[in-house]
């Protein structure tokens, strides 16, 4: 048993469908498969049941998975920590984030912190809440952007910023005009929202539920240029985060009342080794110098 075949049992024990774990591995099908069977004849006990179309793992499947997650992480640690003592001359940094703050929040933060690292890379994925908990806690990214209130015990998380999330309408809408609008009175609105998972529309879906309300939703999507264009056409309304308007000056922002304070925060899975670059963004993004005089107002 090698570590090339762990990282091939891994695939397929993720996806469950050998063509998909090829393809996230760039290898070809057949060689996927004859991995896996010599990996069994070497452990003497099937892995994966192939009675059926859908594949499942096996007990003993099962069993090596959490074997398998616990080596490889360990690897992947062993290379992280051996890549930091040459500094941060080399690097990379895994982050994931909600579009929104993805689009408008942390372009000028990373514009900031590569001109200090040029030689580190930077991979951000835009995620739902629930995908960068998940993706923290398997190791497939190092930190994530989360809801603070809403994270679980197994990720370490430190405050990065409070912001308001608002109604935002077109100019020519009755609401535009008012200083704020009851959730109830938002909820006889057509409303444009953001996809589940995600943390905005969590946050609504929390609100429906407390007040017994069924939003009146007629479209969704997590592109924030498509929902600003089809609220400026009139029709529906959104929310957004306050920040958002400092840039897209046509929508307008109005509070809920009582207003609706999100406090999120930057996260990583508690005791998970964090590299020398990851260490540097981490201290980069929540240093007083960041949170006071980079974040766009």
């Amino acid at each position: 048993m090698d570590i090339r075949q762990l990282q091939i049992f891994r695939s397929v024990a993720q996806h469950l469908n050998f063509s998909k774990a090829a393809e996230a591995l760039f290898i070809a099908q057949p060689a996927i498969s004859i991995a896996i069977k010599k990996l069994e004849t070497e452990l003497d006990t099937p892995l994966f049941n192939r009675a059926s179309k859908k594949v499942s793992l096996t007990p003993e499947g099962k069993a090596l998975l959490s074997h398998a997650n616990t080596i490889l992480k360990q690897v992947a640690d062993a290379k992280t920590e051996m890549h930091s003592l040459r500094g941060l001359e080399r690097g990379e940094v895994r982050i994931a984030m909600p579009a929104m703050l993805g689009a408008y929040h942390f372009p000028a933060l990373f514009d900031h912190f590569m001109r200090q690292h040029p030689s580190l890379q930077i991979y951000v994925e835009e995620e739902g809440t629930r995908q960068i908990e998940q993706h923290l806690q398997d190791g497939s990214i190092d930190l994530g952007v989360v809801i603070m209130d809403q994270a679980p015990d197994t990720l370490e998380v430190h405050p990065l910023i409070d912001e308001e999330m608002v109604i935002c309408t077109p100019p020519s809408h009755r609401f535009a005009q008012r200083g704020k609008i009851s959730a109830e009175e938002f909820f006889e609105e057509k409303l444009i929202l953001i996809k589940k998972g995600y943390f905005l529309r969590e946050t609504i879906d929390r609100l429906s539920l407390q007040l017994q309300k069924t939003p009146k939703i007629i479209f969704e999507t997590n592109l924030m240029l498509l929902i600003k264009r089809l609220v400026l056409s009139g029709k529906g309304i959104s929310t957004c985060l306050q920040f958002v308007l400092n840039e897209e000056t046509e929508l307008r922002g109005v509070s809920f009342d009582p207003p609706i304070i999100l406090q999120m925060g930057l996260a990583w899975k508690k005791d998970h080794y964090l590299s020398a670059a990851n260490r540097a963004i981490v201290n980069f993004l929540l240093s007083p110098n960041a949170k006071e005089n980079l974040y766009p107002r």
